[in-house]
């Protein structure tokens, strides 16, 4: 989790404590003051209006807030009411269905702007087919790109600085060399037409202004290039749902979920489980009924006969 996002976490947590004391529920929301009561009224609330996954999570930021003063109240309300505490439980995978993926990879957006037709096109491409998080792909360089290793560099990714250093790939999954040469093609003369030098454009997606300017598309931009697509195609989507799609279907077609973390560039595969990949039911169920139904033991003719009291199962 970044910092960005732990900050957003601890302010709703915040905004929760203020609720409940304008309700009159706790006396006060400063962290030396709490007591067991007051855990208890917020773990209510969040019992009340968040899913159990959610309300663990703000439970954890509040104990960590606590903590930070000394204050050990949700630390007692574990231990004396367990069963009042949430528990983080498995949501499923959210990926796009099939026919909505075809509608978007292989549809006619017609957006009234060609360079945001192939922009939406390729990038949805990319998107699906190197499961790449929504501004590492936004914000990649045209360098990044190797179409003759079929990888693509992330120069972006998330946690910069911190845990990564912006130099590892991901593979670009065969299929799409046509499309992404086309793209290069069509990028160039884009970037030329607008009187600027494609030697000195880095965004592999140049964002165009009226004015001239050739830059990266911001998040905003990005966000209503999106939804220019979705009122085309008539399907609603989110950026992010490719990457849980891409993992997904890599499992669906048997690779190992070790290798499908490497590609998403997990530092191990508990993450991939829980939010990008797993075993269907389905294909659980049939892997245990071919192994149930392997033979474990081989007899002689005759040796069945002589041991009756055997079970034999194959």
């Amino acid at each position: 989790m970044t910092h960005k996002e732990r900050c957003r976490k601890f302010r709703r947590v915040g905004e929760i404590l203020e609720i409940l004391k304008s309700e009159r529920r706790i006396a006060s929301t400063s962290p030396l003051k709490m007591n067991e009561a007051d855990v208890c009224e917020f773990i209510g609330w969040c019992k009340r209006n968040l899913d159990s996954t959610t309300a663990a999570h703000y439970l954890k930021f509040l104990d960590e807030i606590l903590q930070s003063v000394g204050n050990n109240s949700v630390l007692m309300v574990k231990t004396k009411r367990k069963s009042l505490i949430p528990h983080v439980t498995p949501k499923s995978v959210r990926t796009i269905p099939n026919d909505s993926l075809l509608t978007i990879l292989c549809g006619s957006y017609r957006l009234g702007d060609e360079w945001w037709d192939e922009v939406g096109k390729t990038a949805a491409t990319l998107y699906f087919h190197t499961g790449l998080r929504v501004s590492e792909l936004r914000l990649a360089k045209v360098g990044d790109l190797d179409l003759t290793r079929e990888l693509i560099v992330v120069s972006s990714p998330k946690g910069i600085g911190r845990w990564t250093n912006g130099t590892e790939s991901s593979p670009i999954m065969s299929g799409v060399e046509n499309l992404l040469r086309n793209y290069l093609r069509i990028r160039e003369h884009v970037i030329v037409r607008s009187g600027a030098k494609p030697a000195n454009v880095e965004p592999l997606f140049p964002y165009m202004t009226k004015k001239g300017r050739v830059g990266y598309w911001s998040q905003v931009m990005w966000g209503r290039l999106k939804r220019q697509m979705e009122l085309a195609t008539g399907v609603r989507f989110r950026w992010k749902d490719f990457r849980p799609t891409y993992a997904q279907r890599l499992k669906d077609l048997g690779a190992p979920i070790e290798a499908v973390s490497k590609c998403l560039r997990h530092k191990d595969t508990g993450t991939t489980e829980e939010y990008y990949a797993r075993i269907r039911s389905e294909t659980a169920f049939s892997q245990v009924r071919r192994v149930w139904e392997t033979p474990v033991a081989e007899f002689q003719s005759g040796e069945i006969e002589n041991q009756p009291d055997r079970m034999v199962m194959g």
